[in-house]
């Protein structure tokens, strides 16, 4: 392999926030800080209710019927990075029918940001795999029922998943 497709890899993992890269391109794994996580479920508590009230004036049926594929494909899923990667594709579809361009890519950014978080929380407690798979069915019956409220709880509950993870290691 050649030096270029590494080094955009390497760019590729630095902008997810995989990794840290120092002024001679050496990349150096990042370690998960949940203060940035907090900050991740606090910016997106914000913005969820305008979120998922466009999402559920705009989603067609074809996007409902590709969550609802990939609900079904995450309850079956076992590798976990599989999983997280199905997880960030399932909240895109929503974030994608708010039919905002800005709003789409910034919840799609801390939706991928907040992946890495996502993973160490199974990992810590992978019981919580099972609440989240039943958070996006409930999540699609909300939408499915244009019920705005209570979307939006059950999303805000579900984003702080990873917290809770981490509140129950006991840090």
């Amino acid at each position: 392999v050649s030096t270029t497709p590494v080094r955009e890899a390497m760019r590729g993992l630095a902008s997810e926030g995989f990794i840290t890269l120092d002024n001679h391109r050496i990349g150096t794994v990042r370690r998960p800080d949940w203060d940035e996580m907090e900050e991740i479920v606090e910016i997106r508590r914000s913005i969820e209710q305008v979120a998922i009230a466009r999402a559920i004036a705009n989603i067609t049926p074809q996007a409902l019927n590709t969550a609802r594929q990939l609900a079904d494909e995450l309850a079956k899923e076992e590798d976990l990075g599989s999983w997280v990667q199905s997880n960030i594709e399932f909240h895109e579809v929503f974030h994608r029918a708010t039919n905002t361009s800005r709003l789409a890519d910034i919840l799609v950014s801390l939706e991928r940001a907040g992946g890495v978080f996502v993973a160490q929380a199974q990992r810590l407690h992978p019981q919580i795999r099972k609440r989240a798979v039943a958070d996006h069915y409930a999540l699609l019956d909300a939408v499915a029922e244009e019920d705005v409220e209570k979307a939006c709880q059950v999303q805000h509950d579900h984003i702080e998943l990873p917290l809770k993870a981490f509140e129950l290691d006991g840090n």
